[in-house]
């Protein structure tokens, strides 16, 4: 088993700030920091090696996915809680250099070091006694790198610095009582861009959210805005604030599905919905319906057609629902699921344009949401 200290961790109030730093101080008052950095060899993933953070269930639908895939995959609950990253290395050194023999000799400890960076600055900081460590809470579709400090009673070996990048699946969530919760973040776009992530996230209802899904939403996961987009009077919908608290932006708005999106009387609605999304202030917004499927997915087609996503990456999105307790719950074929998805592409592509994302701009502007409200939404979510 390992343990490990998380210097984000302390951030959040997990673990105190101070532990992370007077270790850090203890260390350096008797540790000299060995040239030998080839000793300690990544393992999991290897060098410049690819690593995914979702279930072993989600990865495989996302490498492997075909549409209709998770007809056979589901099974009515909650399936794409995400594992985290496990990362791994080897340790070779002399007989002198901890309590074991040979080459496979082993430290007291290791720190590990964990960054955004290159330079590995802002690194957070893990302790383990093993040869390896568990993180949680990483992008997607994203480059990290990482480095190993082996410290013994009498001095320390760092590591070089490895390179990972996480693989280009499902940024989920696990939010008890809330399902169906992921980011809208993390695809590659068109024109070399990525959607950022932690910025828009959508899901099912939070009606029922208790004390752990709100600190999850609000303090791990900074939710400024609840947009619903049920109807008043569904459910909590209409009320006069948030069921996550007073202090959230709720905005809530009767949305249009599939082929709502071409009837003349909804579409005032719909651009209300788009508009939230102009705003800097009102992010990260979770946006949902009642089961984060229909019209949580019909925002999400145009959204993520906007930002340039190729359709069937946008299509996987959709379909993602479905390993979901609330987005399968009522049995609903995929197949025909995926025909509402099929038919709310294929009006859109009606609007003219060399591509989707042109189809979804020009259907935008027939609404009457201007070139300049689209380009702050481009300019904010995408990096």
């Amino acid at each position: 088993m390992t343990d490990h200290i998380s210097a984000r961790k302390a951030r959040k109030g997990k673990i105190p700030g101070a532990i992370v730093s007077t270790m850090l101080a203890a260390i350096m008052l008797f540790t000299f920091v060995a040239c030998q950095k080839r000793q300690i060899a990544p393992v999991e993933p290897g060098i410049n090696g690819t690593i995914t953070a979702a279930n072993d269930i989600v990865h495989a639908f996302c490498y492997n996915y075909t549409p209709g895939a998770s007809e056979e995959l589901r099974d009515y609950s909650d399936m794409y809680y995400p594992k985290g990253l496990d990362i791994k290395w080897e340790y070779a050194f002399p007989s002198d250099k901890g309590g074991g023999e040979g080459e496979n000799a082993l430290p007291l400890y290791s720190l590990v070091y964990f960054s955004e960076n290159k330079d590995m600055s802002d690194a957070e900081t893990y302790l383990t006694v093993g040869n390896s460590v568990h993180i949680d809470d990483t992008d997607v579709n994203k480059d990290y790198y990482w480095q190993v400090k082996a410290v013994f009673s009498d001095s320390a070996v760092l590591s070089g610095i490895f390179k990972l990048h996480t693989a280009h699946d499902f940024r989920t969530y696990g939010v008890p009582g809330i399902s169906n919760t992921r980011d809208l973040g993390g695809y590659s776009a068109q024109g070399g861009k990525k959607v950022r992530q932690g910025m828009r996230l959508r899901g099912a209802n939070v009606d029922s959210a208790a004390a752990q899904a709100k600190h999850i939403m609000l303090d791990l996961l900074g939710i400024r805005t609840d947009l619903d987009l049920r109807a008043p009077g569904e459910g909590k919908a209409g009320g006069e604030y948030s069921p996550l608290g007073k202090d959230v932006n709720y905005i809530n708005i009767s949305a249009p599905l599939y082929g709502g999106l071409k009837d003349e009387d909804k579409q005032e609605a719909f651009a209300q919905e788009i508009r939230v999304f102009t705003d800097e202030a009102n992010y990260p917004v979770y946006f949902h319906c009642a089961i984060g499927r229909d019209r949580t997915g019909t925002l999400a087609i145009v959204l993520l057609g906007l930002f340039g996503v190729p359709e069937k990456l946008i299509e996987r999105d959709y379909e993602m629902s479905f390993l979901s307790y609330s987005g399968s719950a009522d049995k609903t074929p995929v197949e025909t699921m995926l025909g509402n998805f099929d038919y709310t592409v294929n009006y859109l592509k009606t609007f003219g344009g060399k591509t989707f994302k042109d189809n979804v701009e020009n259907y935008l502007k027939s609404i009457g949401i201007t070139a300049e409200e689209i380009e702050k939404i481009r300019g904010i979510m995408l990096e």
